[in-house]
């Protein structure tokens, strides 16, 4: 009995550490009605099936959280389209819908940017970027958004609440991608309580 004690610790620590998403930073700024956040987040995924997972525009709705719909409207370019994007923002009892139609450009394969087009948006201004970067087995993910909703947010309480829903939000968005990712890659699922892959 003893013996399999010590080797399941000598093979538990033997073991390469498995993490779950992590948000390592996460930075939420609010200036004249507009929001600028940025996070650094790890997910325990390679990173070629993280960029499928975020490219996969069609899709993103698999990533959970906010988004409600998501499709190509058009290609316009190699690495260039054109995506919609409907998603639900709350701020205390306040919902909102919002649509966006996104100039969303792939600069490598580790970096994309988007714009949402004003005319073709209910929103003031959205702009977003993602990086991607090895990290071990894993990805590190760098992540910057600067949002002007259009929408009525309560004031004075507002913006803290708008910035928790941010937080919330991009931890739901990692959780989400490094799920789809894994399976991709197909990895296990990671525990909720460790962040380790079961025991087989």
């Amino acid at each position: 009995m003893r013996r399999a004690f010590l080797t399941m610790l000598m093979l538990a620590w033997l073991t390469p550490d498995i993490r779950a998403a992590q948000i390592r930073a996460f930075n939420v700024t609010h200036k004249r009605g507009t929001y600028q956040a940025n996070a650094d987040i790890y997910i325990a995924a390679p990173l070629p099936q993280v960029y499928l997972v975020l490219t996969d525009y069609n899709h993103l709705t698999r990533i959970g959280g906010a988004i409600r719909q998501s499709h190509i409207l058009k290609k316009i370019g190699p690495h260039t389209y054109l995506v919609f994007v409907k998603s639900r923002a709350c701020v205390l009892f306040f919902c909102h819908s919002i649509q966006e139609t996104q100039r969303v450009v792939e600069l490598t394969s580790r970096e994309v940017v988007a714009q949402a087009l004003p005319n073709q948006s209910n929103v003031k201004m959205s702009y977003s970027m993602w990086r991607l970067d090895p990290d071990g087995t894993g990805t590190r993910m760098h992540w910057e958004i600067t949002f002007a909703p259009d929408f009525w947010i309560p004031p004075l309480i507002g913006p803290f609440f708008m910035k928790g829903e941010m937080r919330a939000q991009g931890k739901y968005m990692a959780q989400g991608v490094e799920k789809l990712a894994r399976e991709r890659a197909h990895l296990p699922p990671l525990t909720k309580v460790t962040g380790h892959a079961p025991a087989p």
